[in-house]
């Protein structure tokens, strides 16, 4: 751990000289959120030189509004979607989960129950003991419930398990920003690679008593275009200079760039009935406003000019499940997780629910042609499907 608090050190000593951002969003001191991280147990590859990340999205707990009265479903979908993720987990026996947003439909839930569906939504992770960590989806924001309220029950009651934090952005809709290291070995310097969490924002409006309008304040739909690309630039600027080079990273945000609207119809493996045009970053009203254009340059500059981005992993969109990239997305391969839960619109092809299984390797993080990954759908009936191998020959002839 000797090295590890060395560079956290290294690193919140210069991150407490960056400036504050503008009145309205959070930095609780970048050197304060970043000596958490000692705090908890460093994350390192597996014996056989591996480290497996489950990514479960639209989970949807505590659904019970259905055509203008109470539902009776909404339990029995809860107990289905846990057995979603223990089938899963059992399958996989992942050695990390990502919970990629809409963990419930906030505006069906109360304020005196709302967090009690997040427990519902960990128990198979933390009953199996795996370590986790949370993005947060517009099904998260709602009248009675948001994002920070949802990582500070998070924090206070899984801080044995738990990665999340509150890095940078909006209070209190977006503020879950932040990064977590993966380390080849205990005793390393550098991580062999970074996971980045990045926060959509958004609002659903409604309460648990019935439909309300969405505040100005959060009439929003992609990342915090003022806080998190100065936030991704300082903090890779920061490893770069500890580090001396950016090692690989996978990405996980809810709601899909805008750039996924410009893949879908390549007809990669996965569904594809539930194409994101427009449920996708940047747009208000169906009209497109480029403001998730710069949160996207500055997770470009992260790849480094190597390939090193291995994926941008979103949920939202319940009935797609496919990766793919073009010369549209820069060369990032932008994938989708399907649907993980029992909760939240069907889609034809998302009726078996599953999760994206993303599977590391040391040897091809560290290949000389550049880093790659392997990657699959996970399914409830205990079958997988649509793999592919994520690097620099995938989708080549698109770029």
């Amino acid at each position: 751990m000797i090295a590890s608090a060395l560079f956290v050190a290294a690193l919140a000593g210069i991150a407490s000289a960056v400036p504050a951002p503008t009145t309205g969003t959070k930095r609780t001191d970048w050197t304060g959120e970043l000596l958490g991280l000692l705090t908890k147990k460093k994350l390192t590859f597996g014996r056989d030189g591996t480290f497996k990340v489950v990514s479960f999205s639209d989970m949807h707990f505590g659904e019970r509004w259905g055509n203008g009265s109470w539902a009776v479903w909404g339990p029995a979908n809860d107990a289905m979607t846990q057995q979603v993720h223990a089938t899963i987990l059992d399958q996989e026996k992942p050695d990390y989960v990502v919970f990629n947003g809409d963990m419930m439909t906030g505006e069906n839930v109360f304020a005196d129950n709302a967090t009690g569906y997040l427990d519902q939504c960990f128990a198979p992770t933390v009953q199996r003991k795996i370590p986790f960590s949370c993005t947060h989806g517009n099904h998260d924001n709602a009248n009675n419930i948001n994002h920070q309220k949802e990582i500070e029950y998070e924090q206070a009651h899984y801080s044995d398990l738990s990665y999340t934090r509150m890095d940078v952005g909006p209070q209190p809709w977006g503020v879950g920003n932040y990064w977590v290291p993966v380390f080849a070995n205990e005793w390393d310097w550098a991580p062999a690679v970074i996971m980045w969490f990045f926060d959509s924002r958004s609002f659903t409006s409604g309460t648990g008593a019935g439909p309300g309008p969405v505040p100005d304040s959060a009439n929003f739909y992609w990342i915090d275009e003022n806080t998190v690309p100065a936030y991704i630039e300082g903090q890779s600027w920061l490893m770069k200079a500890i580090w001396g080079e950016l090692p690989p990273s996978l990405v996980f945000v809810h709601i899909p760039f805008q750039k996924s609207d410009l893949l879908w119809q390549l007809g990669t493996p996965g569904d594809h009935d539930d194409e994101p045009d427009p449920a996708s970053q940047g747009f208000i009203n169906n009209t497109y406003t480029g403001l998730d254009q710069p949160a996207f340059d500055a997770i470009l500059q992260l790849a480094d000019g190597k390939d090193k981005v291995l994926a941008i992993t979103s949920g939202h969109d319940h009935g797609e499940s496919w990766c793919a990239r073009s010369a549209n997305s820069s060369g990032i391969p932008l994938c989708f997780d399907g649907h993980s839960g029992y909760g939240g619109y069907v889609t034809p092809n998302s009726m078996v629910r599953n999760g994206r299984v993303f599977n590391l390797k040391l040897s091809d993080l560290q290949a000389k042609d550049g880093p790659k990954v392997d990657t699959w759908n996970s399914y409830e009936n205990k079958t997988i499907n649509d793999k592919v191998t994520l690097g620099p020959d995938f989708m080549k002839s698109f770029l």
